[in-house]
């Protein structure tokens, strides 16, 4: 009878494992789809083009040639290109990265000789922005953030520069804030069209002298200042991957 009875047993045992693997793969299944739902994953990537100013008629370049004496400087951002990718990862909720390479002109007028000389100016900026997403076909974009630039100057502003005996690597890279909003318009279910606006202004430390009834003790002490201060606004296409 016992001869019996085993074969009943292990078709009971592999009954019960299978039930339980059942409940096992039904709660699995139920937790994804709950962390799903709480949180909603969504990128979106695109690019634009955009033209801007700047406010404070400085960029980097500019500032750090503004440190020769008798030289007049006169800066603006022509246009620029960029790319962009969007997380949403808690509803409306999400993050937004940029590579973003902007065209501009450093104008240089001595006292000395009463010359104007002309330099391109490329800055590479990398904003980083908290970003709130509002909308499922016409979607309003909002977020702020960290710019971190990388100026990007001539040969000849670096010479410039060097002329002062200050490291011009120091003010080749600068963090900044940056905040901005996008429209976007979904043709489809996966492409759009996207109109943006940016604003970046870089944060820059200096070292202010130390004066004594008129004369330089030699020593400093160190300063944050505001520098380029730039507005831009561009078009471009915007593609939903999920």
């Amino acid at each position: 009878r016992k001869q019996q009875q085993e074969p009943e047993r292990q078709l009971l045992k592999k009954i019960t494992r299978s039930k339980a693997m059942k409940k096992i793969i039904a709660m699995a299944v139920t937790a994804i789809t709950m962390l799903s739902a709480t949180f909603a994953l969504n990128l979106e990537l695109g690019g634009r083009g955009y033209l801007g100013t700047n406010f404070n008629n400085e960029s980097t370049s500019t500032e750090m040639a503004n440190q020769v004496k008798q030289i007049n400087l006169n800066s603006n951002l022509d246009y620029g290109f960029g790319a962009f990718a969007n997380v949403s990862v808690f509803g409306p909720l999400g993050v937004l990265g940029e590579l973003d390479l902007s065209k501009g002109t450093t104008s240089i007028n001595s006292a000395l000789d009463n010359k104007t000389q002309s330099y391109e100016v490329w800055t590479l900026d990398v904003p980083l922005m908290a970003w709130a997403n509002f909308g499922n076909r016409f979607v309003l974009g909002l977020g702020a953030g960290v710019n971190f630039s990388f100026d990007l100057q001539s040969g000849s502003l670096t010479d410039l520069y060097n002329q002062t005996k200050k490291n011009a690597s120091d003010n080749l890279f600068r963090t900044g804030f940056v905040a901005g909003t996008d429209v976007r318009i979904y043709l489809t279910e996966h492409f759009g069209l996207v109109a943006s606006g940016r604003f970046i202004m870089d944060f820059d430390k200096k070292e202010v002298p130390v004066t004594v009834y008129g004369k330089d003790t030699g020593e400093s002490y160190p300063t944050i200042e505001f520098s380029r201060r730039s507005l831009y606004g561009g078009i471009g296409c915007v593609v939903k991957l999920f």
